[in-house]
């Protein structure tokens, strides 16, 4: 077979420096596309960087020899802050139309919306059926039914929010009320019924009995009945309000205090109001003590105040009594209460936790009719609001909840109570294990076994109300346009279309408003249920007016489909491409049989990624209701059936007992749960042994990849190199959604954000390692240089990152790869791989170190963040890559463990590179000390430096000495390719150990 010629993508002058700035645009606020707010989904890649390669990946270097033309074309307003908002140039277009490009994990459609800019025929693929609501949302609709304009007023345009939709279809952003602006049909019938769904929403009488009018949004948690006192205390996690910062000090502070038995809101803007001044818009307080979770000591206007710390902490199995302050980490078993043991293995359940699971239990049974409401009401733990929040021109104003506030709640229960039996109350079951990694899934150990029970009442019957509602504004749509003359086929597939955005706008509503939501005082005021990348036990838990005009209410999360629609129509409205979403598995992809594809671009999942089948079913069990039908006392197929309902018409349950053993990821749990003997590599080769076949012969596959973890990558190299017999023929860092990124750090990482291009290896060739040593680093170090010439290390990804890359793509262009006459693996590839990139680079660096202690500190010193710490899965990468232990890397004293904040990701540990941080004889000292007789390079190393601080004689080994000051070479010549930073302490130091006069050489 003829060697295809390269692309643009395999060119040298593919300008990733300048795509990645544009795709890091994006990661911010103001430059998000604006359909990423439609509803909350995980890790969505930058759409600049996805238009970038997808073109990239179809055109030769021919096509555009210099890139500032590709830009251009790419982005026609590459100068703007969003460079993604404005469509390519028509001429880029016509050149790809017709060409065909599959991704088979769409995920949430970054790929396939872009390609469909691009003018390319897409298929996009699913296996979660919420993912594939999402995709026809974001795909199909727009691109079927945007060409359709309507004639409105200017009253219309403000009165349903289609400012922006005026703007990007007229030109023009100013309304006269009596003018006439033209806007597609599809967004305005989203936004007409979506307002009627609210209005109907407010005229329902027990809407109008549980909610006060007035006020927007509702703080609630959990009181549970001390085990000491009897009385019922609340368990606050956090007692501020608001603590917003401004530039000279604090625009907003409220909290909540208690006194006397009774919850109080201590609002300094409002005393400060009273004081008559003409502006409190900054308070010029102090505020000691940042943790919002322990409290802080408040000074302002000449008074101390102090802000309680938080009275529940279930990492450590701790509550307190707020009445007698008594200590609540009692234990229950068999429903009696056992005194805590000290220093003995825990006997039982802790005590805050039975009591929750005992009111799950009881709810359960009241609802079923076996308890009463006042066996109910007396349960060791039940809900209670705090505090209400009403909205103000623009401010949030707090108040002290009444004990006729959480009176609602029973009332709502009742009301509940009567519709129990009703298939609009999401009785389905939550899993039944937890996620490999931890306590992403952790909320069903607390009792929350059912999805109706993540929701206090009024919030659960408000959410079936809204369901039925948007119901019915699907069937008056399809009336509707079958009163004005269109087909039955054509009036039931719109309605399809609006009734999605109605109910996705329920999916965001419903994110906000459920009782594992929290306070978030710092920035947006709610944390949304799904923020923590899993559903876990929250306190402060938050309940949403749902007409309200606050984040996540329904009102709002309708105007962001709105908007979203406006970016989506726009995006899409010239282009000639063709559109298709499939419900399908990549393992199998029963609907694409025949076809074939001129590219393969696909995010596949990383193994330890998000556990999309399950926390995607908390939009699911919604979804489904919204947008299907009852009848008979069940829900029946509407519409698109086959999201819900299988080939036999039987409902789908939830997508965690249906699709959760198809899924390609890696839980232990969740394999233990099914009896699932297979691994994360053995489900990513079968994936891509699937889709291969679909790839034209002379096609390119396009992967991105954000592997945490060294057996993550491993995967990918097994599936595609080892098994289905593809080569890495070029692969780039990029900047992506994900936690880790490369680019952004602005410090080398050994794996990241990449994105890889593949082909079919034409032939076998092999390669042995043993016998061809100097050769390939030699290639590798030129590949490296190529690499550099091209980009700016100081501000994109760094030499380590390029040289790991093209070590890679070297290495899997032979097949097999042997070492010493033993074949390799994947996992020896990679390894080896990390291991000629390190010596590449340290080669193109002029570096000549031998001391694997020494190497091991040098690669810490890249790969660190700007905090000096590397995370357990950065450390087994370096580890792996220079054959060495990582455990031996804290027996060396290279590392040390140390507690880290911020939330738990997988439960990595992070540990402390050991370098000095500062230019002292103490700090050198510090980190000298854990070296004494474990690595002696090292040790002589930093004797050196405390003579240059100390003016003090140094022996060392003659051996040592000289490694050591190779290593202080390496270290200054490696600052000045940007992987250190030149004016570290490390760098200063080994400067002055050189002497000058060696530096000016």
């Amino acid at each position: 077979m003829p060697e295809e010629k390269p692309t643009l993508l395999e060119s040298p002058s593919f300008p990733i420096e300048s795509i990645n700035k544009a795709s890091k645009s994006e990661k911010t606020g103001g430059g998000r596309p604006p359909y990423w707010e439609m509803v909350f989904w995980w890790t969505r890649k930058p759409l600049a960087g996805a238009r970038a390669i997808i073109a990239a990946s179809l055109l030769s270097q021919d096509d555009y020899p210099e890139s500032y033309n590709f830009l251009k074309d790419l982005f026609p307003c590459m100068d703007k802050r969003t460079p993604h908002s404005c469509n390519p140039n028509q001429r880029l277009v016509e050149k790809l139309k017709g060409k065909k490009l599959l991704d088979p994990f769409a995920g949430f459609g970054s790929i396939p919306l872009e390609a469909a800019r691009l003018g390319l025929d897409v298929t996009a693929v699913e296996l979660l059926p919420t993912a594939y609501v999402f995709l026809k949302a974001v795909l199909e609709y727009p691109k079927e039914y945007g060409k359709r304009l309507i004639e409105i007023s200017g009253k219309e345009v403000e009165s349903l929010g289609l400012r922006d939709a005026v703007r990007r279809f007229n030109g023009s952003a100013k309304i006269i009320e009596t003018g006439r602006y033209k806007v597609p049909l599809l967004i305005y019938d989203v936004a007409r019924w979506g307002r009627w769904v609210t209005e109907e929403l407010k005229k329902d009488p027990d809407f109008k009995e549980l909610y006060d009018e007035d006020v927007a949004v509702y703080i609630g948690t959990w009181e549970i009945k001390c085990p000491v006192c009897g009385r019922y205390t609340p368990l606050v996690g956090n007692w501020w309000l608001a603590r917003v910062k401004s530039k000279r000090g604090y625009e907003r502070l409220a909290w909540m205090q208690w006194r006397d038995g009774e919850i109080e809101v201590v609002d300094l803007n409002e005393a400060c109001k009273k004081t008559g001044r003409s502006s409190c818009n900054e308070l010029l307080a102090k505020v000691q003590g940042k943790d919002e979770e322990s409290g802080a000591r408040v000074e302002w206007n000449g008074q101390v105040y102090v802000v309680p710390s938080k009275n529940i902490n279930a990492k450590l199995e701790e509550a307190q009594c707020l009445y007698c302050r008594a200590k609540i980490d009692h234990r229950v078993k068999e429903n009696r209460i056992l005194k805590p043991v000290k220093n003995k293995k825990k006997e039982g359940e802790w005590y805050v936790k039975w009591a929750l699971q005992r009111w799950n239990s009881l709810l359960e049974d009241y609802l079923f009719g076996k308890v009463s409401l006042e066996e109910l009401r007396n349960a060791p733990a039940r809900p209670r609001i705090l505090v209400k929040v009403r909205v103000t021109d623009g401010d949030l104003e707090f108040e002290p909840a009444t004990r006729e506030d959480t009176e609602k709640l029973w009332k709502a229960l009742e009301k509940l109570k009567q519709k129990w039996k009703e298939p609009d109350v999401p009785s389905e079951e939550l899993w039944k294990y937890t996620a490999s990694g931890g306590g992403a899934l952790s909320i069903w150990t607390w009792g929350f076994d059912k999805f109706y029970k993540l929701f206090n009442p009024r919030q659960l019957l408000t959410l079936v109300k809204l369901v039925r509602l948007v119901r019915e504004a699907g069937k008056s749509v399809e009336e509707e346009k079958l009163k004005e003359g269109w087909s039955k086929e054509d009036s039931f597939r719109y309605a399809e279309a609006i009734t999605t955005y109605l109910a996705i706008a329920l999916c965001k509503q419903i994110n906000y408003d459920s009782i594992v939501t929290s306070t978030e005082p710092v920035q947006k005021f709610i944390r949304e249920t799904l923020a923590f990348r899993g559903i876990a036990m929250t306190w402060n838990w938050v309940e949403e007016l749902p007409v309200a005009d606050v984040l996540g209410s329904y009102i709002r999360s309708l105007n962001s489909s709105v908007g979203s629609l406006s970016y989506l129509v726009s995006a899409v409205y010239g282009s000639p491409s063709r559109v298709k979403v499939l419900l399908d598995d990549a393992t199998t992809l029963d609907m694409l049989v025949g076809e074939k594809f001129d590219l393969i671009v696909t995010d596949p999942p990383y193994a330890d990624d998000v556990p999309y089948t399950e926390l995607s079913d908390f939009y699911y069990v919604w979804l489904k209701r919204a947008l299907s039908d009852v009848s008979g006392g069940k829900l029946i197929p509407r519409f698109l059936p086959e999201a819900f309902f299988d080939e036999f018409g039987e409902e789908i349950k939830t997508q965690w007992e249906t699709f959760a053993t198809r899924e390609v990821s890696e839980n232990t749990e969740r394999w233990k749960y099914f009896k699932l003997n297979i691994s994360f590599s053995e489900l990513l080769a079968r994936a891509f042994a699937n889709v291969t076949r679909f790839l034209d012969e002379k096609g390119l596959l396009v992967t991105y990849y954000v592997a945490k973890k060294p057996e993550a990558w491993v995967a990918l190299i097994d599936a595609l190199w080892h098994i289905n017999g593809m080569r890495v023929v070029v692969a780039y860092p990029v900047v992506t959604e994900a936690e880790e990124n490369v680019v952004a750090r602005g410090r080398a990482a050994v794996m990241g954000g990449y994105v890889m291009g593949w082909r079919r290896r034409e032939v076998e060739k092999p390669l042995d390692l043993s016998s061809e040593k100097e050769a390939v680093v030699t290639t590798v170090s030129e590949r490296l240089g190529n690499y550099l010439k091209a980009i700016d290390v100081k501000e994109g990804a760094t030499a380590w990152v390029y040289a790991y890359l093209a070590a890679l793509s070297y290495l899997t262009s032979f097949y097999p790869v042997k070492d010493g006459g033993v074949e390799l693996d994947a996992e020896g590839v990679v390894s080896h791989a990390m291991a000629l990139s390190f010596e590449a680079m340290l080669r193109k660096a002029g570096v000549n170190l031998h001391d694997p202690a020494a190497l091991a500190y040098l690669a810490l010193r890249v790969v660190e963040d700007e905090k000096g710490r590397v995370d357990s899965d950065v450390l087994s990468r370096v580890a792996l890559g220079l054959g060495i232990r990582d455990v031996e890397l804290v027996k060396l004293g290279l590392v040390r463990e140390v507690r880290s904040g911020g939330p738990k990701v997988a439960k990595r540990k992070v540990f402390e590179v050991m370098a000095p941080r500062n230019e002292t004889v103490d700090e050198v000292r510090r980190v000298l000390y854990p070296l004494r007789g474990k690595a002696p390079v090292l040790e002589c190393f930093r004797n050196l430096q405390l003579s240059v601080l100390a003016r003090t004689q140094v022996s060392c080994d003659q051996r040592a000495r000289e490694e050591a000051k190779e290593l202080a070479k390496a270290i200054v010549r490696l600052s000045g390719m940007g992987l250190i930073d030149e004016e570290d302490p490390d760098v200063r130091l080994s400067r002055a150990v050189l002497g000058f006069e060696w530096w000016e050489q």
